[in-house]
């Protein structure tokens, strides 16, 4: 029997950028063709696996098979798998992302499919396009599907139980524009050095964004905007950009604008630039105070937070600003794990749209999954872990968005979590993925689904 590892290299030698999940869906279709297991595949490549122990309990297990290609050298990541080695404890990768997330659950997943050892049914959901649009869980076929309960397999922690996620609503506002002759000094606005991040995983540590301290400083300066560029991601704390403006004060007053404002960096943001550069421009926008005026009215960052923890409950964030021919797009996110925070929010930012002349479309709405007070998959995660390793796993909230709330919105009446083993560094060229936690994280699950089918 292959170990979990010998499908985990399998799986780095396979092509499977997020939406270009062909090559990685054909290789798990052989995989149950060969045990003779029953399948179905799906749109966006999914694949459902269905195995029959024999037992009057099912369980469900999900893993996503697309991973981020990110590399520091052009790789081709459609035509060539992952340049992965061993360093210790660790798989790591020479110049790429290494896909662990969720390549080590999909070969949990796989391991496990192949154990006969007092195993419950078990119906694997392998999603796509989860690092993107999640559109492989949104229109995944479940009517073949009849387990209530689920354990995912795409966190990034060990001993982490994940029992509930936001939702993210992804949101582009866009204003045409005109442009008016200049004849007033003009200057660029260029910010850096700030820590940005994730606008789920990270929202709650105060962290500065650009977009809103140069947003300020325009308010400040009373200008007009001839040319701006923030952001790279609705998803992303905007960490850098600059703005090019025009007004009639000179670089003397409004460097001493600057230096007046006193932010309260945290340590991330320690490396804030703000720099002023005089330039020439013959043109700014006519809009630009109902621009400036828009940016300051919607909200980013922390909003609320659930009263009994503190934990983030409802955030929002602005991503981009960019001036594209004449037309001025911003892309934002919200996340939430309350529906009527959400609503009444997407109503306030409707109306604020209009005030200020700008097209609100949502362009993506994915569901949370709530917390559950009591939850049978939860308890025997918890106590398993304990009874393996003598320490208490922790029960996690997360804000950022998951395919459990997709999951848990399919299919009525859902026991779901979320388990894994450590992986560091995701998304990127330092990405890594602990040996032991896995082997840890792999008999965690198999005893707890053991014990599962034995309830």
């Amino acid at each position: 029997m292959k170990t979990v590892f010998n499908y985990f290299e399998e799986i780095m030698g396979i092509p499977r950028e997020s939406g270009k999940e062909e090559k990685i869906a054909n290789y798990l279709i052989n995989y149950a063709k060969e045990r003779n297991l029953e399948y179905y595949p799906g749109k966006y490549n999914t694949i459902l696996i269905k195995k029959n122990n024999n037992s009057d309990k099912t369980i469900i297990l999900q893993a996503h098979s697309d991973m981020v290609c990110v590399s520091n050298n052009n790789y081709d990541f459609d035509n060539k798998g992952i340049p992965f080695y061993i360093d210790g404890d660790y798989y790591r990768s020479k110049s790429t992302s290494l896909g662990a997330d969720d390549g080590i659950g999909l070969a949990i997943l796989l391991a496990m499919l192949d154990e006969n050892d007092n195993m419950p049914n078990i119906e694997a959901i392998i999603t796509t396009e989860e690092e993107t649009t999640m559109n492989g869980a949104t229109n995944f076929d479940y009517s073949n599907v009849t387990g209530k309960t689920l354990i995912s397999l795409d966190g990034i922690t060990e001993g982490d139980i994940e029992s509930s996620s936001a939702g993210m609503c992804s949101i582009v506002f866009n204003k045409k524009v005109n442009f008016e002759k200049n004849n007033c000094n003009c200057y660029k606005l260029i910010i850096s050095g700030l820590a940005g991040g994730h606008s789920g995983d990270d929202i709650h540590k105060n962290r500065l964004n650009a977009i809103k301290i140069a947003n300020e400083l325009l308010n400040k300066f009373n200008c007009n905007i001839a040319d701006i560029s923030f952001g790279s991601k609705d998803n992303v704390i905007c960490n850098e950009g600059y703005v090019l403006f025009t007004t009639n004060k000179n670089i003397e007053e409004l460097n001493i604008i600057i230096n007046s404002l006193n932010y309260n960096l945290t340590t991330e943001d320690k490396n804030l630039s703000i720099e002023l550069e005089e330039i020439n421009t013959d043109k700014y926008i006519k809009e630009s105070k109902d621009i400036i005026s828009f940016v300051d009215n919607i909200k980013s960052g922390l909003i609320e937070v659930y009263k009994e923890d503190n934990f983030p409950l409802f955030s929002a964030n602005i991503g981009t600003i960019n001036l594209m021919d004449n037309n001025i797009e911003i892309k934002y996110s919200i996340r939430s794990s309350d529906f009527d925070l959400e609503n009444n929010y997407l109503n306030e930012l409707k109306n604020i749209s209009d005030k200020y002349g700008f097209e609100m479309n949502v362009i993506a709405r994915k569901p949370f999954f709530a917390y559950k007070e009591k939850s049978q998959v939860r308890d025997l995660l918890y106590e398993t872990y304990k009874e393996l390793y003598k320490k208490d796993a922790v029960i996690k909230k997360v804000h950022a968005c998951m395919e459990c709330g997709i999951l848990s919105s399919k299919i009525p009446n859902l026991d779901i979590c979320t388990i894994a083993p450590t992986i560091s560094n995701c998304h990127s060229i330092n990405e890594c993925v602990s040996i032991s936690s896995t082997e840890r994280v792999y008999k965690w699950l198999k005893q707890t689904l053991i014990k599962y089918n034995n309830i």
